[in-house]
């Protein structure tokens, strides 16, 4: 069973560090703590491996957003045609030459160079990221999308609750997709089933009782 519970947990351990990056109680600082705990003296190589993960899944998602950006604002230039002899023009010039020459930060860095959130017994995580979506609109959209992944996303014929799985006991192709809500119910109602409540006496017994 340890064996098994290795394999699975090698397979997701990544997306769940990201996930508590996207924390921001914990960003990087539990990873590292962490992983100094678990490596020791390796812990530095899988800190590594989780900070040029992040860095790697923003990037996709500022590239998408630039995308997005582009053809909406060809779109706008194509529809509006600004009058002749506008006299901000070159007040636009000077913003854009200001951009440029200016050193930027991504919304990445800006974020875990912030200071942590207090650990409050009732954070909203994703309330938090809603909240906080003008600031770090491409991060609040990778954050949303990170930490919705259901947990019970795995692969097709595995099998993570005992040595001995039996069919019964498979995820397939439909139920890998089922929703966590979903599984719960399925779970709960299996448990139900299998192991009934155990009744000490009949009902009609129990009903004489209560009569007298």
């Amino acid at each position: 069973m340890h064996e098994r519970f290795d394999k699975y947990w090698k397979d997701c351990n990544l997306v769940l560090a990201i996930a508590v990056v996207m924390d921001p109680r914990f960003k990087m600082k539990l990873v590292e703590f962490s992983y100094s705990k678990i490596h020791s003296v390796e812990a530095a190589k899988y800190v590594k491996v989780v900070d040029d993960a992040i860095h790697e899944l923003y990037s996709e998602y500022a590239t998408q957003g630039e995308a997005n950006r582009d053809a909406h604002v060809t779109d706008n230039s194509a529809a509006v045609t600004p009058p002749n002899g506008d006299e901000l023009l070159d007040f636009d010039i000077y913003l854009s030459e200001i951009a440029t020459s200016q050193p930027s930060i991504s919304e990445l860095e800006q974020y875990l160079e912030e200071a942590l959130m207090p650990r409050i017994q009732d954070f909203e995580i994703l309330e938090w990221w809603k909240l906080n979506t003008i600031k770090f609109p491409t991060l609040s959209k990778m954050a949303r999308d990170v930490l919705a992944i259901p947990m019970s996303m795995v692969s097709s014929g595995s099998s993570i609750f005992s040595a001995t799985a039996t069919g019964s006991q498979m995820l397939d192709d439909y139920r890998s997709s089922l929703r966590p809500e979903t599984v719960e119910s399925l779970f709960c109602a299996k448990d139900w089933l299998q192991y009934p409540p155990a009744t000490t006496e009949a009902p009609s017994t129990a009903l004489v009782k209560m009569e007298n």
